[in-house]
């Protein structure tokens, strides 16, 4: 009956009256069949996380979730949750969950709301962004989410159609990877990476600027798997994280110098003659320029501002050439500073002069860039619904826009989903004094009242992954997800897809466009069969790999994804951009700066905690108990010197902000290098904002990203 209620609403357009009406008797229709036994469904874990579990809904015969487990036939995410996700129940049933819309009654950011209806919070959203438009033009709407949910129907398909025909200003989001996808793609183009399947046959895993033990556990699960079979593990972090205590060995170096250690390790292979010609000959361009830029100077020269002796570097390189495969996985947590973009590009080239690509589990490893573009969303958004070119945005500048004084226009209207920049943006304290603005209409889509919400004008309720229809892709493996709506909304929340077609339609937006239902966008997306996936394929099994045709060893033969072909050791296309073409060291721009450092000596890094995935589930009672309270980390040394113990209260602070949190004297961090991990939202916080409070909105030249890492602080006692 589900299926012959889901033909109906495709057949035709609705008015927003017949599909409540016709939703309405949908979930009747599944109550009708729901009382015979539990069913089982299909669904997939929607985070901003690359493991993207496929997962198995229990539910009963009242039509209520009794059980979220981990669907055992997928073979990354082989059938288990990890500790973020394993009790998703308890989110979706949670007592503070959002199940009505909320009207501000106080003043911004104090919580203070009242109930009101759908059709009231509708006329207020209608009226807050008309006004907006009618003083100041449809740019001065901004839009503001990211990987809430990374689904390719709830993250951003109705609403950018809502935004584009609004002709409001375009967000450019950057702020998780990008840095490192700008330097990677230099390198190799969008090309398959090391197919995670292959990992376990590696017998050196290099993990650089990854916890995969926190944040990808599935992940972690296949380089466990490589160990089993032999491989020495090495991971390369200023931290020592928790997958950095479990490995064979731990390199520190100083934040943000990762550029300058792979290119001593490549001139340690030079000097080793490890280097693996044969290959780079016949598959990269500017082999010889670049072996001209490695002898122009020593290991120790390119080391030397990394603070890691030479004699690890000359060891760890030669291991990680003879020690086929070899494999070199690059996280997120390394491309944070302002030389990040040319950093990632740099480590990308160390397997190709290892030799690593000839071997099956041997070669390099970002994100799956080439399978993530196989099937895009930026259709669905339809763009061709702009009359003309936007204004851009960059997300991770939203507190200097929201308090600029003669930006033209200025942003009057923000429409948040997906997203806690309250919490998550850099410069926290400037993104709270521009939310609180009272001229700024600011309308929020959420599943709790977050810190964003708690800003907001109008909060709408947000449907959680289990009330949804949606397909989500994977930035770790090669999978695309299906996800099944297994019960009904709780509450009066609605998917994001319907909430925006209902603002559509009290804006009096009129393309047929923004009638289109869940399961029509859904089968335009996958109309030709992208990638040869089926949307019948997909939803039968629950999930189907993306196969680019490369096999086990995807580059053994070139076949990159760049223009020629070849992996680009000489990128001459950079020149244009005044940007040298051969790999180097790109500095960070605070953590290397003496004169800064004389006022702020210690550089802080704010990474993820192990339960919490930046601010989602920070707010649940099984994580809280793991991180009850925020806390920032301290070298014995450090501590000594400012005269504070283990436990105490103190201020972290520089030029841009401060914040307060307990102290943890440790050397998991190496002198010199503070750590105060984010993610509690600002009740949590008793004196004020958390870490991004010090956090700079600088941008990377290349691939405009954040640079959150970059950054120097004082600690004092509170």
């Amino acid at each position: 009956m589900l299926a012959a209620l889901l033909v109906l609403l495709a057949a035709r357009p609705l008015t927003s009256e017949r599909r409540a009406l016709t939703l309405r008797r949908g979930r009747e229709m599944v109550a009708a069949v729901s009382v015979d036994a539990p069913r089982v469904v299909r669904a997939a874990c929607p985070h901003d996380c690359p493991d993207t579990c496929a997962m198995l809904v229990t539910v009963g015969p009242d039509g209520r979730a009794v059980e979220v487990r981990g669907n055992p036939d997928q073979p990354v995410t082989a059938g288990f949750l990890c500790g973020k996700v394993s009790d998703y129940l308890e989110r979706v049933y949670a007592a503070d969950r959002l199940l009505h819309p909320l009207l501000r009654t106080g003043p911004k950011g104090s919580g203070q709301f009242r109930r009101a209806s759908w059709d009231e919070a509708l006329d207020a959203v209608a009226a807050g962004l008309r006004s907006a438009i009618d003083r100041h033009g449809g740019e001065s709407v901004l839009p503001y989410s990211y990987l809430g949910t990374m689904g390719l129907l709830q993250n951003n398909s109705m609403s950018g159609r809502v935004m584009n025909a609004l002709g409001a200003t375009e967000l450019v989001r950057t702020i998780c990877a990008d840095a490192g996808i700008a330097g990677t793609t230099i390198t190799q183009g969008a090309s398959p990476e090391v197919d995670p399947e292959r990992w376990p046959n590696a017998r050196y895993v290099l993990c650089w600027g990854w916890n995969p033990l926190s944040t990808a556990p599935h992940l972690w699960r296949l380089v466990l798997a490589a160990r089993r079979g032999g491989a020495k593990l090495v991971v390369i972090d200023p931290f020592r994280s928790r997958t950095a205590r479990l490995a064979d060995e731990h390199i520190a170096p100083v934040p943000g110098t990762d550029g300058a250690l792979a290119l001593g390790m490549m001139r340690a292979l030079l000097d080793a003659d490890l280097v693996d010609q044969a290959w780079c000959r016949a598959h990269t361009t500017g082999f010889d320029e670049l072996l001209e830029r490695l002898r122009s100077r020593s290991v120790a020269d390119h080391v030397a501002p990394c603070g890691v002796d030479e004699a690890t570097v000359r060891r760890v390189a030669a291991e990680f050439a003879r020690s086929q495969p070899s494999l070199l996985r690059l996280g997120v947590g390394a491309q944070r500073h302002q030389g990040a973009p040319m950093a990632y590009r740099t480590i990308s080239c160390l397997p190709a002069l290892a030799g690593s690509w000839r071997h099956d589990g041997g070669g390099f490893s970002y994100l799956p860039v080439a399978t993530a573009r196989l099937i895009s969303r930026t259709a669905l958004a339809r763009p061709d619904l702009r009359t003309r070119p936007a204004r851009r945005i960059n997300m991770s500048r939203l507190g200097d826009v929201l308090t600029d004084p003669v930006l033209d226009p200025p942003v009057a209207a923000l429409v948040c989903w997906n997203a806690n920049p309250a919490q998550a943006a850099p410069d926290q304290s400037r993104v709270l004094a521009g939310l609180r603005r009272e001229d700024l209409f600011t309308v929020v889509a959420e599943q709790f009242l977050t810190d964003t919400a708690r800003h907001a004008d109008v909060v709408l309720p947000a449907t959680s992954q289990l009330e949804h229809l949606d397909a989500v892709g994977s930035w770790g493996h090669h999978y695309l997800t299906w996800n099944e709506p297994a019960i009904a909304p709780v509450g009066e929340a609605k998917p994001n897809t319907e909430i925006f077609r209902l603002v559509a339609a009290r804006l009096g937006l009129d393309d047929p466009c923004f009638a289109e239902t869940d399961e029509q966008m859904m089968a335009s997306l996958f109309a030709g069969a992208p990638g040869g996936i089926t949307l019948d394929a997909l939803r039968h099994r629950g999930f189907v790999k993306i196969d680019l045709g490369q096999g086990s060893l995807p580059h053994a033969l070139g076949r990159f994804g760049t223009r020629d072909g070849r992996l680009a050791l000489s990128a001459p296309e950079l020149i244009e951009r005044g940007v040298d073409p051969l790999p180097h060291f790109d500095p960070p721009v605070e953590v290397l700066d003496a004169d800064l450092a004389a006022r702020f000596p210690l550089a802080l890094l704010t990474p993820k905690l192990h339960l919490f995935l930046n601010s989602t589930f920070a707010n649940q009672r099984h994580q809280r108990r793991a991180h009850p309270a925020p806390f920032v980390v301290l070298h014995p040394a450090d501590a000594a010197e400012r005269g504070l113990d283990d436990g105490e209260r103190v201020r972290v602070f520089n030029d841009r902000g401060a914040f307060v949190a307990a102290l943890r004297v440790c050397d998991d961090t190496r002198a010199g290098v503070a750590v105060a991990p984010t993610g509690w939202w600002c009740r949590d916080h008793e004196d004020g904002p958390g870490a991004q409070a010090t956090t700079s909105q600088r941008l990377t030249a290349l691939g405009a990203a954040p640079v959150f890492n970059d950054n120097r602080v004082q600690v004092e006692r509170a």
